[in-house]
């Protein structure tokens, strides 16, 4: 059997990977939206350092310290928030990478090794191996085009289970 073939042909995994793709795609759309305000945040914060400086040697000190003070911390807030969206795209990839994996191993689960068994018992083979950790030289013992058939006819769909 050539597992990866099935990954790569089978109606199910060709869903799960398109809802992959979409959801990781989803994600750096999100992503890249957020790092254009960021860069205007930014460029505001360097106008607004600007600014400060120059009114540093006109105003009153407590005044300058006060408005110092407000500046640091809208530039600790910038980059607080900076750090959270990569940390939270992170996450929200490795949700979605843990769904793909969970929605894998179901299928493995509950279909592929019946299906995988009840054919490999049709045509009484003592053993089957994945085609990719041996050489098969007889070509007629590969069941990998029978076992996307029956996987196609029992389930061709499963919706990925994102967990935020």
């Amino acid at each position: 059997v050539d597992i990866s073939k099935i990954h790569r042909e089978a109606a199910v995994m060709k869903s799960l990977n398109k809802q992959k793709d979409a959801a990781i795609e989803s994600i750096k759309k999100t992503v890249a939206e957020k790092r254009k305000e960021f860069e205007k945040r930014d460029a505001e914060l360097k106008k607004q350092e600007e600014t400060l400086r120059a009114k540093q040697s006109i105003m009153d000190r407590d005044a300058f310290m006060k408005e110092a003070d407000n500046f640091r911390a809208a530039a600790q807030k910038f980059q607080v928030d900076l750090v959270d969206v990569d940390k939270n795209t992170e996450k929200k990839i490795t949700a979605v990478e843990k769904a793909f994996a969970d929605a894998v191993r179901t299928i493995q689960d509950d279909y592929f090794d019946r299906i995988v068994r009840k054919i490999g018992a049709e045509k009484k083979f003592s053993l089957v191996i994945n085609s990719q950790t041996a050489i098969v030289m007889d070509k007629n013992l590969d069941i990998t085009t029978e076992v996307i058939d029956a996987l196609n006819a029992d389930i061709k769909e499963m919706k990925l289970n994102i967990k935020d």
